[in-house]
């Protein structure tokens, strides 16, 4: 795992926004919400991605039950804990309560409710039906008033193009690091800090990009193509991914792919559309995450079959995919068996890896890993 240091220094910089006047509104990572809405409004959103370890999991229990995501408990965990690592979670002013899933909606009232922090509320359709993209607009919209009770004014149409503008290009430089020919790990730190720090972080990466020759990879690494839940910070799962002999060289996941892909072309940016209207069509857009029905395993199929191919065909390997399932995660659980016989049908290698953050099962994951790998 990466030094956390970083966080310090992150905890710093929202210090220093909120005496100038700006209010941080944390959420639960999924790919929906719409930050440019909140940095237009002046504030700062709060990706919570934290996760890793025992001692937040277990400091969840007094509020759900084992059975929980593991990912909700840890949320949970960080607040009712807070490590001096995550002194960040002290400058939160609201949470956005959304409904990416049940434990979502439970981790962020729970948050909301016992530590004291108001709560905005924003829903979002499973679905990408005319009548959905409407209410998804009509949410949009919501927040949007909500938002300029706050700021006191309104949010002027200008400052919401910017700042989809801001993100957008911020989103272009996240895709650039993603081509780099670099150890999956190098990759991984960028993206968490990314969207952790959003567009704050975009000096230190571009200075990164603009200085990184590209690494001399182990040719004897096995290429990894990670799917299903995100790699969180403060997880141990890459390093136990790369001590077994693979490389993480796709990261089809919210801290990754799901994120940095959601941007508009310029054409979209340069025309006189209401910015309402583009956050409406990025949503529709939107088929890789796994917030939509009925199609998403289908189009998930197809867009592993076709990073498989084209990889083989590029650098002359077969590419593993590993579909990291957080236990009690019930958006990746339930399709898993399929996505892996369907996957195994086409030639190709699926290791389905469902695991909580406990660290007594260090030793059984690096041996189902290196299992895998080595069957590669």
């Amino acid at each position: 795992m990466e030094n956390l240091e970083f966080l310090s220094e992150y905890y710093t910089l929202l210090k220093e926004k909120k005496e100038e006047g700006k209010k941080v509104i944390a959420f639960i990572s999924h790919d929906n919400i719409p930050e440019e809405l909140i940095d237009a409004a002046g504030f700062i959103p709060l990706r919570l991605i934290f996760a890793g370890n025992d001692e937040l999991m277990d400091a969840s229990h007094d509020f759900l039950p084992p059975s929980t995501c593991s990912f909700a408990q840890s949320c949970i965990g960080a607040f009712s804990i807070k490590p001096d690592n995550l002194k960040v979670l002290d400058l939160i002013d609201y949470i956005i309560i959304s409904n990416h899933c049940v434990s979502d909606i439970c981790a962020s009232e729970i948050i909301s409710k016992y530590y004291d922090i108001p709560q905005l509320k924003f829903y979002v359709s499973y679905t990408k039906t005319e009548n959905s993209l409407k209410y998804f607009k009509l949410e949009l919209n919501d927040l949007r008033e909500k938002l300029e009770e706050l700021k006191g004014s309104v949010i002027e149409t200008q400052d919401l193009m910017n700042s989809i503008v801001k993100y957008n290009n911020f989103k272009k430089k996240i895709s650039d690091l993603s081509k780099l020919a670099i150890p999956g790990a190098q990759k991984l730190k960028h993206f968490q800090r990314a969207l952790l720090i959003g567009p704050y972080y975009l000096p230190e990466l571009e200075s990164f990009l603009q200085t990184q020759e590209e690494t001399q990879i182990n040719e004897k690494s096995k290429p990894i193509f990670l799917t299903g839940c995100s790699i969180f910070i403060n997880d141990y799962l890459n390093d136990l991914i790369e001590g077994g002999g693979g490389n993480i060289v796709f990261f089809d996941t919210w801290v990754g792919f799901n994120y940095y892909s959601q941007i508009f072309d310029g054409d979209s940016i340069n025309s006189s559309i209401d910015p309402i209207d583009l956050l409406v069509e990025r949503f529709k857009k939107n088929i890789f995450g796994d917030h939509s029905v009925p199609n998403f395993l289908e189009t998930k199929i197809s867009q592993i079959e076709e990073f498989y191919k084209n990889y083989k065909n590029t650098s002359g390997k077969k590419v593993g995919v590993i579909n990291h399932i957080i236990k009690f995660c019930d958006h990746m659980s339930i399709m898993s068996s399929h996505l892996k016989k369907q996957l195994q049908e086409k030639g190709i290698q699926v290791l389905n890896l469902e695991r909580d953050y406990s660290r007594a099962n260090k030793g059984q994951l690096s041996t189902r890993i290196e299992a895998f790998l080595e069957m590669m």
